[in-house]
């Protein structure tokens, strides 16, 4: 019985775990973000992607002069998918989907910044997400929850990927 009841935890346990890590990218905090998370200046590093380097908005819609991307990959249990937009300013905003085991999916909004190769994106709770683009196809990088756990992640990145234009959420 006992036995039994402790295989239970774990499962939740790891289930709650799955969850936690991955809202290390959700909910806007710009005002919780240290200085070092600030958006750079309107200028940019020759090591950025071509795929990062935004056409200037000249009156466009700010939505059509982002960068857009889908990040994907899995996490224990759960796979996510995360849309994400930037600007040629380096503000980073977007929306992860996290399906967990159950098939339930997560929705959380996050907020951050790019600046040549480097992420950093954030959301309420206090948890964070410092990265990079390791190449063309992938981002890699480490979340740190609130408690101080560090877990690496590395997604698959989709260039130009079709986002809903209001919050760059997955479609």
């Amino acid at each position: 019985m006992n036995n039994m009841r402790k295989k239970t935890r774990r499962g939740k346990n790891l289930a709650l775990c799955s969850v936690a890590l991955v809202l290390a990218l959700v909910m806007p905090c710009r005002a919780e973000m240290p200085e070092e998370y600030s958006p750079p200046e309107a200028t940019r590093e020759d090591s950025v992607p071509a795929s990062a380097q935004a056409p200037a908005t000249d009156g466009q819609d700010p939505a059509e002069s982002e960068v857009r991307e889908l990040w994907t990959g899995s996490l224990y249990t759960s796979s996510y998918r995360v849309g994400v937009c930037f600007t040629a300013q380096g503000e980073l905003r977007g929306v992860v989907h996290l399906r967990l085991r159950n098939g339930q999916v997560d929705v959380y909004h996050i907020r951050g910044s790019v600046k040549g190769k480097e992420i950093r994106a954030r959301h309420g709770s206090g948890h964070s997400f410092a990265g990079r683009f390791a190449d063309s196809g992938r981002v890699e990088g480490t979340i740190r929850l609130k408690n101080g756990m560090k877990v690496r992640l590395e997604g698959r990145r989709t260039h130009n990927a079709a986002l809903a234009p209001e919050n760059c959420a997955p479609l």
